[in-house]
């Protein structure tokens, strides 16, 4: 497949196809350097831990945890440098953090019960999960505070005290992918060649050791584990999801696992003993292929990847983060569809995308939007005394859309969207809002709409960040959107039915929504504009290219080309058009190269669409 790259530097590249990685395979250290700390922290190198003990059968109590992570990573720091690690935390949150809003939470409570806790002696691994557990209690997800060696560099092996959260990246520890239905049991989406559950798509995992995942992580969270993993949801929905989703992840603390076989319809209970044996990367979305759309291939750091979907004309960009060259890839993709491919529609897939910066999704917004749309500002803490005073820090007009007034995609846009979706994946779904054609498919955002930075702890191996500025709507500027829900216009996921036969049922749904609004003009004109460019070709091009317009009404029709600068070069009236495809071929030899727009005009109605021309 051909993108084009920015009009300045016109060249073709090709598109890298996805592929499964196995152990061994890594990303640059550059790469991770340059992504966002969701993404990077789970390329972590693990290790065993010194105090490792295999877990002995059966559900463990609180109790029996407690002794568990006590003997696992040892005594740790000194009380005293315990408590300035906690006290520079707590004090920090509770004079800066800027998401109290919409959140239930004493934080003066935690503060008592953990620090004298910390005085009376914990371990390493009581204190990792305190600080953990502390950092949780904000249901913010860029606000964490963890000892790097006990949550990121310890190896789930069995018995571990690890509470994994969050499985949207690398799950080669379970070797399938899970999502979760409206009971919160988990079905399984994706899963490795043979398996050595023998789990295939729409199996359901329902639980370890005879108990329901919804009862068992509910447990792991009272019993406090230090936690692994990438991120918890902000909202109260996506906070779930992300707990849910992280059952596969967690086999490593119970001794079997509980399964409902699609194809028979029996339930049938398993030793987790042959997971210990995996040994590869499992990328897992939540996203099932699509046919004719290659899925990104981070490994290549590629962010981004598009296509036309087999046997439609609807176009379909995957968009897994805001980093890299995650400017170029939107651009390029939008770019090539809006010029090169005649579509009924456009589907964003958004369901898992790690942040990053969303002004690079700018350029490939204005060719989208012919408006400039200011959307959002941020607020910080005006007064470190009280939790919910808050003044504006960054005005709105940063946050505009930078839409061109002559390109204008004008056909259904359906994004689809999911708790995967987490900082800039939020904010640019948010800006895709905006979109006078979108709907939105799927489930709610991680909603994390917010700016954090780092707090130096001065201790080599913690690393903490919190919420420093919360967003808000300009249209309501003391509603701040951390902790609320994204609401999507069709409620819709995946289903055992669907997933057994390799059927995307949001892809699917967003398709049924395209297709029932594309009127055939030769039934009803009323539900189609009087004009659009379908295309031109060729694109770029270097003396003449054809322009393709239907009309769903006859009358005059008129067509402009313009300079990049708006500088009108030639003005053309074609006279009476018929109903219908219709074709005008533009010569223009004594031009010089550049970017010139295409406006074709019926009566008030105007299409306009971007030509390159290039020797």
């Amino acid at each position: 497949m051909k993108t084009i790259t920015r009009p300045s530097t016109i060249c073709m590249i090709l598109l890298l196809m996805l592929f499964t990685p196995m152990k061994g395979q890594e990303l640059s250290t550059e790469a991770l350097e340059n992504a966002p700390y969701f993404f990077s922290k789970q390329f972590s190198k693990q290790t065993l831990p010194i105090g490792y003990i295999k877990k002995s059968p059966g559900h463990l109590s609180k109790s029996n945890w407690n002794a568990i992570i006590d003997s696992t990573w040892g005594p740790g720091l000194p009380v005293d440098e315990k408590l300035e690690i906690f006290d520079l935390f707590w004090q920090t949150i509770d004079a800066e953090f800027a998401c109290f809003q919409d959140l239930i939470v004493n934080w003066n409570s935690l503060d008592s019960l953990y620090r004298s806790e910390i005085e009376d002696t914990v371990s390493r691994g009581r204190f990792a999960a305190i600080m953990n557990h502390l950092a949780m209690a904000l249901k913010e997800s860029h606000t964490n505070c963890e000892d790097k060696s006990v949550c990121n560099y310890t190896s789930s092996a069995p018995g571990v005290p690890l509470l994994w959260v969050g499985a949207w990246g690398d799950n080669g520890h379970f070797g399938a992918g899970l999502t979760p239905l409206a009971d919160s049991s988990l079905l399984v989406y994706k899963a490795i060649a043979d398996h050595p559950l023998g789990l295939v798509p729409g199996d359901i995992v329902l639980g370890y050791d005879g108990v329901p995942w919804k009862i068992l992580y509910q447990d792991l969270l009272a019993a406090q584990l230090p936690i692994h993993g990438w991120w918890w949801g902000s909202s109260e929905s996506s906070y779930l999801h992300s707990w849910l989703i992280s059952c596969g992840l967690n086999w490593h603390l119970f001794d079997t696992i509980d399964i409902y076989k699609y194809g028979s319809g029996n339930t049938i209970h398993l030793s987790t003993s042959p997971l210990a044996e995996l040994d590869t990367v499992f990328f897992c979305t939540e996203q099932m292929d699509v046919s004719g759309v290659p899925m990104p291939d981070y490994y290549n750091e590629q962010l981004f990847n598009y296509g036309i979907i087999d046997g439609t004309q609807i176009a379909y960009i995957y968009s897994w983060g805001w980093f890299w060259d995650a400017e170029d890839e939107f651009y390029n993709a939008v770019d090539d569809i809006m010029n090169n491919y005649e579509t009924t529609g456009l589907i964003i897939d958004f369901r898992m995308n790690y942040g990053g910066n969303m002004f690079l999704s700018n350029p490939g917004l204005s060719l989208l939007f012919n408006t400039i749309d200011t959307t959002i500002g941020v607020a910080r803490r005006s007064d470190p005394n009280n939790h919910f005073a808050m003044a504006p820090y960054t005005p709105p007009s940063a946050y505009i859309i930078p839409g061109d007034s002559l390109i204008y995609y004008d056909k259904p846009i359906a994004v689809l969207t999911g708790p995967g979706a987490i900082s800039s994946g939020d904010q640019v779904a948010l800006r895709m809002k905006f979109h006078p054609r979108s709907r939105f498919f799927g489930k709610s955002t991680a909603t994390a709409f917010n700016g954090p930075t780092v707090l130096d702890l001065g201790k080599g191996a913690w690393y903490c960040r919190y919420a420093r500025g919360d967003a808000y709507l300009v249209t309501e500027p003391e509603n701040y959107l951390t902790h609320d829900e994204f609401e999507v216009d069709v409620d819709v996921w995946h289903n055992p039915d669907d997933v057994a036969l390799e059927i995307d049922a949001v892809v699917q749904a967003a398709v049924s929504w395209i297709d029932s609004i594309v009127v055939d003009i030769s039934e009803s004109n009323r539900a189609l504009p009087m004009i659009n460019i379908l295309k031109c070709y060729p694109n770029p091009f270097s003396t003449s290219t054809t322009i393709e317009y239907i009309r769903t009404k006859q009358g005059n029709t008129y067509i402009t080309i313009f300079n990049h600068l708006g500088k009108i070069v030639e003005r053309v009236e074609l006279g009476i058009s018929q109903v219908g495809k219709q074709q005008y071929l533009w010569y223009s030899s004594d031009l010089p190269n550049g970017i010139y727009f295409v406006q074709v005009r019926a009566g008030q109605e105007v299409a306009t669409r971007k030509i390159v021309k290039m020797r």
